[in-house]
C-alpha cells in the first residue's frame, strides 16, 4: 500500500504506523499505563500513542461518562459519612476522605514534575489527618467485573494499575475503590441517583508494584513518542485510523 502523508501526519500502510510531527505531547497517565503493557483489553497501545501525541481527541463522553462525573461526588461525601464503618479497620486512627485539589486550579493536573507520568486523582483517604490512601472512584453498569467466580471481590487490572501508579507518584500503598452500581434508568437522570450499601461496593486493596511497569512505560515513551511514531495498529484500531486519515490535523 505503500506510504502517504496528510496534513502533519505521515501513514505508513506497510508498517502500519502514524509518523507524527512531535509537539507538546500529553503525559502517561493511570487510563493510559494499563494499555501500554498490554494489560487493558478495552484500549490498544496505538490509540494511547495517537491520544499522548495529540492526534486523536479521546472518545466523545456518553451518558454514562457524563453521569459518572455527576455521582462522583455524590459517592465522596457518601464514604466519608462512612468512613469508620467502610474502611476504618483498613487504615486504622481517625479515618477521612479527603477531596482532591479542584481541576481548574491545578491545570488538570495532580503530578506535576513527574514526567512522563501525570494524572488526577479522585481523592485520598486520610488517617489522623496524613494522605494514607488513594481514593478511586468508578461507576460501573454491572458487578460482574468486580466479582471473582468464587464470589469474593476483585479490582479489573486496568482500574488497579490505574490506581497503583497514583500511589506511586503519591508515595503512598493503599488504594480504596469505590464503585457505584446504577440501574440503566439512573444513567438518564443521573441527579437523582444516592448511593446507599446496596448500590455502592468499598474495596481496599494494596498497591501493585509498580517500578517494572513504570520503567517499561518510560522506554515506550522514548521509543514512540519521542521519535514520533505509533506502535503498529491492528484490527482493534480500523475504526481510529479511519478517523485520523478523515481528521489527519492534530487538535
Amino acid at each position: 500500500m505503500g506510504k502517504y502523508r496528510a496534513d502533519l501526519l505521515s501513514f505508513d500502510e506497510d508498517r502500519q504506523v502514524v509518523e507524527f510531527d512531535i509537539g507538546r505531547p500529553k503525559k502517561i497517565t493511570g487510563s493510559r499505563i494499563a494499555a501500554i503493557a498490554g494489560l487493558n483489553e478495552y484500549t490498544t497501545e496505538f490509540k494511547v500513542a495517537c491520544e499522548i501525541a495529540k492526534l486523536y481527541p479521546g472518545d466523545p463522553p456518553t451518558k454514562y461518562t457524563e453521569a459518572g462525573n455527576v455521582m462522583e461526588p455524590k459517592i465522596r461525601d457518601y464514604v466519608r459519612r462512612n468512613a469508620d464503618s467502610f474502611i476504618g479497620k483498613d487504615y486504622g486512627g481517625v479515618v477521612g476522605i479527603k477531596d482532591p485539589v479542584p481541576k481548574e486550579e491545578c491545570f488538570y493536573e495532580h503530578f506535576p514534575g513527574k514526567e512522563p507520568f501525570g494524572g488526577m486523582v479522585d481523592g485520598y483517604v486520610t488517617s489522623d489527618g496524613f494522605n494514607a490512601g488513594i481514593l478511586e472512584i468508578k461507576t460501573a453498569k454491572t458487578r460482574k467485573g468486580w466479582i471473582n467466580d468464587d464470589g469474593t471481590y476483585k479490582v479489573p487490572t486496568n482500574y488497579l494499575l490505574q490506581a497503583s501508579l497514583y500511589c506511586e507518584l503519591s508515595g503512598l500503598k493503599k488504594i480504596t475503590f469505590v464503585v457505584g452500581f446504577p440501574e440503566e434508568d439512573d444513567y438518564d437522570n443521573p441527579d437523582s441517583w444516592e448511593p446507599s450499601e446496596s448500590n455502592v461496593l468499598v474495596i481496599t486493596v494494596d498497591g501493585f508494584p509498580m517500578k517494572s511497569i513504570m520503567n517499561d512505560a518510560v522506554r515506550w515513551y522514548n521509543k514512540y513518542i519521542k521519535n514520533g511514531v505509533t506502535p503498529p495498529w491492528t484490527e482493534k484500531d480500523k475504526e481510529l485510523v479511519d478517523w485520523l486519515l478523515a481528521n489527519s490535523s492534530p487538535y
